[in-house]
């Protein structure tokens, strides 16, 4: 069946009211946090950090970056066309080696009585040498297959109650370590310059609802790429569109005494601030507290900012700290841009990375042949589900 769009637009003239309320509520609560990001943009963060309650141990957002008058720090060129930009980004991006990586599942069907998926993460390499700045890259996957032997153990190790839930999430939990293991061998492989990309978040925020066993794994792999990144001195960036993260807004609400807002995000109240292409925010260190207090010696030493990378929301970059104590935050800046221009908004490496990476409906059905023929072959015997092999007899 399709969705059925009159039924829709009727509900949405039924329900306008909710729509625009619920605007109305977040301008009223976005101006009283837009006064306050007006009065202690203009302050020191020194006066900054003498205002917050001594008693307060996550502050959401810490400075360390200097600012001049404001949290806006552009970029500092602009273009008359496209093909200057162009120019200006191959310049930046010139021996350069960008690596961006991305992940995509199969996870557990009904089509098949036994729980098996795939991960596999995509990954795009470009060095930008001078005599083949376009042409000389790499791209391709890493895949791993999960037995259901591989699920029947993970479930014994790690405590969840749902088993279908269970496999889904365990999937999940692969990619994401998959994607983080890939970045760390490209990292051990790369020379000279370089800047290697994350779709993502390094805050695993996300987890904090999951048992302290399955917060361990993410915060493992996290914890692992941030130091072989400091090891090898390779800056990894992670690259968010459509951030949700209120760090900066839960600065505020301290600073300002501010009741906590569930609904304001930092990147709604930065838009205002960073109206050119190419703004950013000065850099902050995250100081969310919960899962990050379990991050060791990295629990502190995560920062952010926020980029002006197209005509929406300001994007979150979250990055090692040893990045801005090197002195090379302008640099990844500058290239972090240079993929946005080459990408036209999104960074180039990334979307090839997820265009590498990407499993569709027909891989699904490619997966679920192959491991049909695979079983035939070799005696095994597995049950699919009638009505699967019935389609597959039809085609």
């Amino acid at each position: 069946m399709v969705l059925p769009a009159s039924q829709l637009v009727q509900q949405l003239n039924q329900k306008k009211a909710d729509f625009l309320d619920y605007g109305k509520e977040i301008k009223k609560v976005y101006k009283i946090y837009q006064t306050a990001l007006q009065h202690w943009q203009a302050k020191t963060i020194a006066e900054i950090n003498g205002a917050v309650d001594s008693k307060t141990s996550s502050w959401g957002a810490r400075p360390i970056e200097p600012w001049q008058q404001s949290w806006r720090l552009p970029l500092g060129v602009k273009w008359s066309c496209r093909q200057m930009a162009l120019d200006w980004a191959k310049a930046q991006l010139l021996n350069v080696t960008v690596v961006g990586v991305d992940g995509s599942q199969i996870v557990p069907t009904e089509e098949i009585h036994l729980p098996v998926g795939v991960v596999q993460a995509g990954w795009f390499l470009n060095p930008h040498s001078p005599d083949s700045y376009d042409v000389n890259y790499v791209k391709d996957v890493v895949l791993e297959l999960i037995t259901p032997a591989e699920l029947q153990q993970a479930e014994q190790r790690l405590r969840q109650p749902q088993t279908y839930r269970f496999q889904e999430r365990y999937i999940h939990l692969r990619r994401f370590q998959l994607e983080l293991k890939t970045l760390q061998q490209r990292m051990a492989e790369v020379k000279g310059s370089a800047l290697l990309l994350f779709d993502g978040s390094f805050v695993a925020t996300f987890a904090e609802s999951y048992a302290p066993e399955w917060q361990s794994e993410y915060v493992n792999a996290v914890c692992k790429t941030l130091s072989a990144s400091k090891e090898c001195s390779i800056p990894v960036v992670a690259y968010i569109d459509q951030s949700k993260a209120r760090d900066v807004v839960t600065l505020l609400a301290h600073l300002q005494r501010l009741e906590p807002n569930p609904y304001l995000s930092d990147a709604q109240l930065f838009n205002s601030v960073l109206t050119e292409w190419g703004d950013r925010s000065p850099l902050f260190i995250c100081d969310r507290g919960g899962i990050l207090e379990s991050y060791g010696h990295w629990a502190h030493g995560i920062g952010f900012c926020y980029l002006k990378a197209h005509q929406g929301y300001p994007v979150r970059l979250e990055f090692p700290l040893w990045i801005y104590d090197a002195g090379l935050l302008p640099s990844v800046i500058s290239w972090v841009c240079g993929e946005l221009i080459t990408g036209q908004g999104y960074p180039y490496a990334l979307e090839t990375a997820d265009q590498v990476a990407v499993l569709q409906g027909s891989d699904r059905q490619a997966f679920l042949k192959q491991l049909q023929v695979w079983a035939e072959d070799t005696g095994i015997k597995l049950h699919f589900n009638r009505k699967w092999v019935s389609k597959q007899q039809r085609r």
